[in-house]
């Protein structure tokens, strides 16, 4: 039995790891790790995190990715998921894991010394 009678170029299936519409969502679901707290933020780093969520609040993942990613370590792993690294500014940085569409920090690291 035919579905349908049109013939042609095949379209390709949407591939469910692109993320080029998919709103970047920053939350805290876990513990944030000892010296990565907010507690160990100066009021200028807070500052800057502010500054940071502002700019990422209306895009997309990819824009976010593109604007602020940094390359992972792939041996940084929490709960056998991947660590992502974001460049909050040129010292301070992020670190998140991916779940349930949402990247979950873990780490906030005004001075870059988790891997460096």
């Amino acid at each position: 039995m035919k579905l349908t009678d049109k013939t042609g170029a095949k379209s390709s299936p949407i591939k469910l790891t692109e993320k080029s519409d998919i709103p970047f969502v920053l939350a805290f679901r876990y513990a944030l790790q000892k010296k990565y707290t907010f507690e160990d933020l100066s009021t200028t780093d807070l500052k800057d995190f502010q500054r940071f969520l502002d700019k990422v609040a209306n895009m997309t993942v990819s824009q976010v990715d593109k604007c602020f990613a940094r390359q992972p370590d792939k041996r940084d792993k929490y709960n056998n998921l991947q660590v992502y690294h974001y460049a909050v500014t040129d010292s301070f940085r992020i670190h998140v894991v991916l779940e349930n569409c949402a990247y979950h920090v873990l780490r906030l690291d005004p001075n870059h010394k988790f891997h460096k």
